[in-house]
């Protein structure tokens, strides 16, 4: 997933500063660049962050290994996959992430086309520093719902006519079910004739 426009300015931390006991760090992600990364990488965007996502966090070190423990809230602006309908919710995940630190000369080439665990695990280490944005963006991208939904009981639009069966009933008939595999029912699978 390509980083969106401007999260450039978000988490660059001095390695040295962190240690076993770890610290305590807060950062906003900008709604904006968020609904930006989300256009860029969905032709027909269903969310759309309303407010700026606010991503609370705690980094601790033991050796090359980071633990990245945190917390994204934000609130959402999503349509319906059955009726279409726009409404409003809040974004609320928690996250726990164990990184590796890697050295520049260590840092994989960019050019492979498929990562494996360790590899995905991977954070790098720039003139003594690393850069979380990617990383924090990527926790907030992944805590969206696949298919939002207003409500489960939501009996979304008439295939044929477009109605909003949640406020009204329509007239149209609906298709007998085709059962192609009804035919199955019929087959003797314990190996003796009928």
């Amino acid at each position: 997933m390509s980083l969106c426009p401007g999260v450039e300015e978000l988490v660059r931390l001095a390695v040295k500063k962190i240690t076993d006991v770890g610290a305590a760090y807060k950062t906003l992600l900008a709604a904006g660049q968020l609904n930006d990364c989300l256009a860029a990488n969905q032709a027909d965007s269903m969310i759309t962050f309303s407010d700026d996502v606010r991503v609370a966090y705690r980094l601790s070190r033991a050796a090359r290994k980071l633990m990245l423990d945190g917390a994204v809230t934000g609130q959402l602006s999503l349509r319906c996959g059955r009726c279409l309908k726009t409404y409003q919710d809040r974004l609320e995940e928690d996250f726990n992430l164990v990184l590796t630190l890697v050295d520049a000369d260590e840092a994989l080439a960019g050019d492979d086309l498929e990562l494996d665990e360790e590899q995905i695990s991977q954070v790098q280490i720039c003139d003594g520093e690393i850069d979380l944005k990617q990383i924090l963006q990527e926790q907030v991208l992944m805590g969206l719902p696949l298919r939002p939904v207003c409500a489960r009981d939501c009996a979304g639009l008439c295939p044929h006519c477009g109605t909003d069966l949640n406020l009204a009933t329509c007239d149209c008939e609906p298709k007998p079910f085709n059962n192609r595999f009804g035919k199955l029912k019929s087959l003797n699978l314990d190996g003796q004739g009928k």
